[in-house]
């Protein structure tokens, strides 16, 4: 089986010689000389795409996307809906997070749509490259429209925030314009170190915010007559973190009776570590770490069988994290909330995941031992193995969860499946088997906002990566109906942008079924149906149809063989298969 481990994080530069890139020149706006010292400090540390949404006090930074020094290295994708070009540049730093995604937004209510998505980098640990246009500070509390105070609106959700001071309003001087550079070289630096996650650049910009000759060509501002100010050098010297070195891995000798669980973003460590010592690994779908020897299928109802009898042989005394699991129940309160279950964590970050605090060891990294694991280990391995087999073969599944499982054996090595926060990433948890191609989910912190937008984004970034690769893979996205709502707006790409190459299938039953095993499925049946399940009686396919999607709906009793023809069709845009009883 191929390996996906997620894309390993590069250091900015490696080399000793100092990075410098070219003065902006002259524009006669101290604003747009500034926007373009930010685009080439982005570009040279490694930045390849940011998610613009229209603005007028963000005008500068989209003049500045004319500079001739970031032709051909980068390219800027825009949406008209701040929260979906949010998620857009999420899920470009998905692809590459050695590479972030960067969203530009105007000044005042547009700030705050950039939320949800600064909340999922947060927990989800994705670089995300916050840049918000504001009006100068004295425009700050005096009525001035569109003024708001903008500096720290996410809290502690990032891992950098700074308000970046208004330059000079016709030249920006030399001080302005390295105060800038190192400011988003530091910004970078925080969104992809050790501990990554979303960072949050406020950009003060005065009038005028406009280049005086309407261009940042350098052609162009040569011929205006403008000649540099004094004192302003020719190079801007962009700051470098030095790689962090990376964790010494601790060994560890686990119990015969350990089980390794793999939550979100586990990746290949926790599969070889659990493989080494032959123990049951208990993989969420978008862990990275879902296949080979060790893998069960059917855990979370084992799982539950084995919690709910003290006395179950296959009770684990030993639970060892890796990645941040958020999917079932028996695993995340039953198993790590258990009182005989020690729990070790695995995280080289200081915010790792112990929702029931019940830890007793965190550790960065697990070294592999040097022979097979313990012998007495295998037979409780097999144990486990034909134990969840066995429920999964005796299980019936519905016609969604066949939906789901005929797109995760559509999804081959090289392709990527995005799954959305609905019950059929559960269903796939219980269901099915060993990952083939590279799996992800907004995990970080489980919502359903911005799916086809973080998916878009991805597909966008991957195909600028794999261009000219003729097994370049495909994107696809699943998510129920009620996911698919919620970003139907993402799927609107403009005229005169790219379209991402990406298939969105909708599991349509009309209402949020993950509700009904929850809980709430105890609520009166008017209770559950109107504020949980919501039906929404929307015909998605005419909607996406609408919004210049390709959209087909499988329905009846060739739903699925429709479906499984569809997605073996090939591609290479935006299209929509709703999948209905």
């Amino acid at each position: 089986m191929t390996e996906h481990p997620a894309p390993a994080r590069r250091p900015l530069r490696a080399d000793p010689e100092p990075m410098t890139i070219p003065v902006p020149a002259p524009l006669g706006s101290g604003a747009v000389e500034e926007a373009v010292a930010i685009w080439r400090t982005l570009v040279a540390l490694g930045v390849r795409h940011a998610a613009i949404s229209p603005g007028s006090r963000s005008a500068p930074l989209v003049y500045a996307l004319e500079d001739p020094e970031i032709a051909g290295r980068f390219e800027a994708h825009v949406r008209i809906d701040e929260r979906a070009a949010a998620f857009t540049a999420l899920g470009i730093s998905r692809r590459d997070p050695a590479s972030p995604g960067v969203v530009v937004t105007t000044s005042g209510t547009a700030t705050a749509h950039l939320h949800a998505a600064v909340l999922e980098a947060h927990h989800s640990r994705t670089p995300l490259i916050v840049l918000t246009a504001d009006r100068p500070i004295e425009l700050r509390d005096v009525g001035a429209n569109q003024a708001t105070h903008q500096v720290g609106i996410y809290g502690d959700a990032v891992r950098f925030a700074t308000d970046l001071p208004a330059p000079s309003r016709d030249a920006a001087t030399e001080v302005e314009l390295r105060t800038a550079v190192s400011t988003l070289a530091r910004a970078v630096a925080a969104a992809t170190g050790p501990h990554p996650g979303p960072v949050h650049v406020n950009l003060c910009l005065r009038d005028p915010l406009v280049p005086r000759v309407g261009t940042v060509d350098g052609r162009a501002s040569a011929q205006s007559g403008t000649e540099p100010e004094p004192g302003r050098g020719d190079r801007l010297v962009v700051t470098r973190r030095i790689p962090p070195r990376e964790p010494a891995p601790v060994a560890l000798a686990p119990d015969p009776c350990a089980v390794v669980v793999a939550g979100d973003g586990a990746g290949s460590a926790a599969r070889a570590f659990a493989e080494a010592h032959r123990l049951p690994l208990l993989a969420e779908p978008s862990s990275g770490s879902r296949g080979g020897p060790s893998m069960v299928t059917g855990y979370p109802q084992l799982l539950a069988q084995v919690m709910a009898d003290p006395d179950h042989p296959l009770r684990p005394s030993q639970a060892i994290v890796f990645g941040h699991p958020t999917l079932s129940r028996p695993v995340v309160g039953a198993l790590l909330g258990a009182a005989d279950v020690e729990t070790i964590i695995v995280d080289p970050t200081s915010s790792w995941t112990d929702a029931s605090r019940t830890a007793s060891l965190v550790v960065p990294a697990l070294a592999l031992p040097d022979a097979d694991g313990r012998e007495d280990s295998a037979p409780r391995l097999e144990d486990w193995r034909r134990e969840g087999a066995l429920l999964v073969e005796a299980s019936e599944p519905t016609w969604q969860q066949r939906a789901a499982l005929a797109v995760w054996e559509a999804t081959g090595e090289d392709d990527t499946l995005v799954l959305g926060s609905s019950s059929l990433v559960r269903d796939l948890e219980q269901l099915a088997p060993a990952a083939r191609g590279r799996v992800l989910a907004g995990r970080g912190l489980a919502g359903i906002d911005g799916m086809a937008s973080t998916a878009g984004g991805y597909a966008l970034a991957a195909e600028h990566a794999d261009a000219g690769r003729a097994d370049a893979g495909r994107v696809r996205l699943l998510v129920g109906d009620v996911t698919a709502l919620h970003d139907l707006t993402g799927l609107i790409v403009g005229p005169l942008e790219r379209r991402p190459a990406l298939d969105v299938i909708v599991v349509d039953d009309s209402g949020g079924r993950i509700f009904s095993g929850l809980e709430h499925r105890r609520a009166h049946p008017e209770l559950l149906e109107r504020f949980f399940t919501t039906p929404h009686g929307a015909d998605i396919a005419a909607a996406a149809r609408a919004l210049g999607v390709d959209a087909v709906r499988c329905e009846g009793p060739q739903a699925l063989e429709s479906l499984v023809s569809g997605l073996g069709q090939p591609g290479d845009g935006l299209r929509m298969i709703v999948v209905g009883p």
